[in-house]
């Protein structure tokens, strides 16, 4: 039998003989653009501690870095780098960071290798048994070969990459997976970028990998993606039902017993994937609308520290406090957005998947006890017995305002309305996700007596 088959088929012996077991050393991490900083290119210490502290309250515990050049050809991704790394220094929260390297083939070997050294001794680079974390976006066995030569001995790294199969495919299957596996098998884990893709697939290819590389006993980062719209060349979208796709990430990367998760993304502005705070959910203009208007995707970081506690502790948290999360997109599908912003052409289209998108408005409520809820989309109403705990509801959506009120016994808890509303003929939003919430007792200004 094949050394790697062997291996494997060991592996996932003691994978299920542990499998009751519980990590309590399970992190959350977000993968973190380098190259479109949340505050601006010209972001100081002090902007970027703002981001940290913003990942920390939501219960993530540091950021992988995307690096797609360093000091030859982009040297602002260094510079930048080192201000991230001073920022959380100085916040002294332990806020861990990491490198994950992109276009690796771009890189110089100098390039690379300056990429551990830089960081091995610092107090907030993420280690595992003592050693630094590097991570990639991309690579090939040439990128294999390198790390294995240039890191032994003392300088040794662990190495956790996310490789696409060949021919490349995002959503790997099975026979890909084993692929990889089999061709890489001196990695010391794998990352899933998943992101583009249904909640559905992207939890799907976790598992898949899971079983795979924490059944060879490596390590495995699995990938959690809010929402995914690309623009350009890569003008597609996923549907992601709301805040319940997260959901059935959430609870994949749980059931798999992911050695560490990895939000994708913290802040990729260009494929709709961020959960970074920016503004206030009403606020649109980002970036002077190098993206086009952006929408709030804050709510979808805050709904998931509920997984994110779920995650590290083994058991789902108590709901102490009733809270809603809504999403949806401001126009119908079938409205034609801009393939590009900021292209004189203004060119409009349907993006790829377009027509597999539900014009709805999604709710994910967190309940203490049974409630009513209604969702007022528009000039249609549905109402809904919610039990306590965690419920994820979805109705039609009408041209309009989008208000959500929730009632116990008689008495309005929440009556919220939704920042953006929707509308029938303007695409302005541009197929992307907009997300809020409200919690406790929340009313409209107009409601309050």
């Amino acid at each position: 039998m094949r050394s790697w088959l062997l291996r494997l088929m060991l592996g996932l012996l003691v994978w299920g003989q542990t499998a009751l077991a519980w990590d309590s050393g399970r992190k959350v991490f977000a993968h973190y653009m380098v190259c479109i900083p949340t505050y601006g290119g010209s972001s100081k210490v002090e902007d970027y501690q703002r981001e940290i502290r913003a990942a920390q309250a939501a219960g993530i515990d540091g950021f992988a870095l995307n690096c797609g050049g360093w000091t030859v050809r982009e040297p602002h991704y260094k510079k930048r780098t080192l201000l991230i790394y001073q920022a959380a220094k100085e916040l002294g929260t332990d806020f861990k960071l990491f490198i994950s390297v992109d276009n690796a083939p771009r890189l110089t070997a100098a390039e690379k290798r300056d990429m551990v050294e830089s960081f091995r001794d610092h107090p907030n680079q993420f280690r595992y048994d003592g050693k630094p974390v590097l991570s990639t976006f991309g690579g090939k066995r040439e990128q294999t070969d390198f790390i294995r030569r240039e890191f032994q001995g003392e300088r040794a790294i662990v190495y956790v990459p996310f490789y696409y199969p060949h021919p490349a495919a995002e959503m790997p299957d099975q026979a890909q997976v084993e692929q990889v596996f089999r061709e890489q098998p001196e990695l010391d884990g794998f990352f899933h970028f998943g992101a583009a893709g249904t909640p559905a697939q992207i939890a799907a290819c976790n598992h898949l990998l899971a079983r795979t590389w924490l059944g060879a006993g490596k390590l495995f980062m699995a990938g959690i993606t809010p929402y995914y719209r690309g623009l350009g060349g890569n003008y597609r979208v996923f549907e992601s039902h709301g805040f319940e796709g997260l959901a059935q990430q959430w609870e994949g990367a749980i059931n798999d017993k992911a050695t560490w998760v990895e939000i994708v993304t913290w802040n990729d502005w260009g494929e709709a994937s961020y959960v970074a705070p920016f503004g206030a959910p009403a606020e649109t203009n980002f970036w002077n609308n190098h993206w086009g208007p952006m929408l709030s995707h804050a709510a979808c970081l805050d709904a998931s520290r509920y997984y994110i506690d779920w995650y590290k502790a083994g058991t789902p948290p108590k709901i102490t406090e009733d809270a809603l999360f809504y999403a949806y997109r401001l126009h119908p599908k079938a409205v034609p957005g801009l393939v590009k912003p900021g292209d004189s052409a203004r060119k409009t289209a349907l993006p790829s998947g377009a027509d597999k998108l539900l014009d709805d408005v999604f709710v994910t409520l967190f309940l203490t006890a049974p409630a009513q809820f209604t969702i007022h989309s528009g000039d249609t109403t549905q109402t809904f017995e919610a039990p306590a705990g965690v419920q994820h509801l979805a109705m039609p959506f009408a041209p309009g305002r989008q208000r959500f009120v929730l009632a116990r016994g008689g008495t309005t808890l929440i009556d919220k309305t939704g920042e953006q509303e929707i509308s029938a003929a303007d695409a302005w939003g541009n197929f992307n996700l907009f997300a809020g919430e409200a919690k406790g007792r929340t009313q409209n200004p107009a409601s309050r007596p």
